[in-house]
């Protein structure tokens, strides 16, 4: 067993103690969240009564447009940095503890190509605590609809509390379905069949027993022509192993490492200055799958 090997083990034998990983400086060389943002948005913590275990935040987008009074202003709640057993077992749960670079970038790209969203029926799938990107959307423009998934009843209970907040709820521009929704190659909820124009999805490579799912799921639920927008690192090419298996379905794939100059310069500053920055694990990489027609 390696010696990386035997620090993961030794971590989950601390999760399974209770212990709280964010106090434990021993593993930060071996955890992804070494580094955390590309500063695409601010962040000021909000004092706020919460009756369970979680940290209420602003987050706030710059304005696109010329009037700078159109920044985006969203309240959201994160979970406890206190990990439990509960959290590691059954469907992925990687994404339920914080916003990671990708779903940082994913909503930064959504906002900056919002116009092409609207009256659209909008999915994200493997939202984690906050599907940040998807309620970005639905703050921002007007959607036909979105639809708010994971695969963790807890995520989707910490997202009924974002959106039933009273600084939330009455600002949304369009009706949102929070949902457990688990990735199947066998999926078929009628309801969902062919129903998306878009599916956004941020950091969902990382198994690789469940690309064909997440395939499965993505053809099932787009229209014909519709177009799933996913980022992800490369991460020891799980990404290349998901656009294989991508390309045996019916859909045009595309990947972009450039794909917008604001993050690509921060990448580049990250790659020059910060010693913890791992351009395979962090770097969130461009994959767009548009769904052929059946005619």
């Amino acid at each position: 067993m390696t010696e990386l090997a035997r620090q993961r083990w030794r971590m989950l034998g601390e999760i399974l103690l209770s212990k709280n990983l964010e106090t434990s400086n021993e593993h930060e060389d071996i955890s992804v969240m070494r580094f955390k943002t590309y500063g695409l948005y601010l962040r000021s913590f909000l004092s706020k009564n919460d009756h369970m275990d979680g940290t209420w935040c602003k987050i706030e987008f710059p304005s696109f447009e010329d009037n700078q009074s159109n920044i985006l202003s969203l309240d959201i709640r994160l979970c406890s940095t206190k990990i439990e057993y509960a959290d590691l077992i059954g469907f992925n749960n990687t994404g339920n503890t914080c916003i990671w670079p990708s779903e940082e970038v994913l909503a930064f790209y959504c906002l900056k190509e919002k116009e092409n969203f609207e009256n659209k029926s909008v999915c994200e799938l493997g939202g984690g605590m906050t599907c940040l990107a998807g309620l970005a959307l639905a703050r921002s423009i007007s959607l036909k609809e979105f639809v708010a998934t994971d695969g963790n009843e807890r995520s989707i209970a910490n997202l009924n509390e974002i959106l039933k907040w009273k600084d939330n709820e009455k600002n949304w521009l369009c009706s949102i379905e929070p949902k457990v929704l688990i990735w199947s190659r066998t999926f078929n909820e009628i309801n969902f069949k062919e129903r998306f124009d878009f599916i956004i999805s941020a950091d969902c490579f990382f198994f690789e027993d469940l690309h064909h799912d997440l395939c499965h799921t993505i053809y099932y639920m787009l229209k014909d022509s519709g177009v799933a927008i996913n980022f992800a690192p490369y991460r020891s090419k799980t990404l290349n192993k998901f656009v294989s298996i991508a390309e045996t379905y019916p859909f045009d794939c595309r990947v972009f490492e450039h794909y917008d100059q604001e993050v690509f310069d921060k990448h580049l500053q990250c790659q020059q200055i910060n010693k913890n920055y791992s351009s395979d694990l962090h770097y969130p990489i461009l994959v767009i799958l548009r769904k052929r027609s059946h005619n």
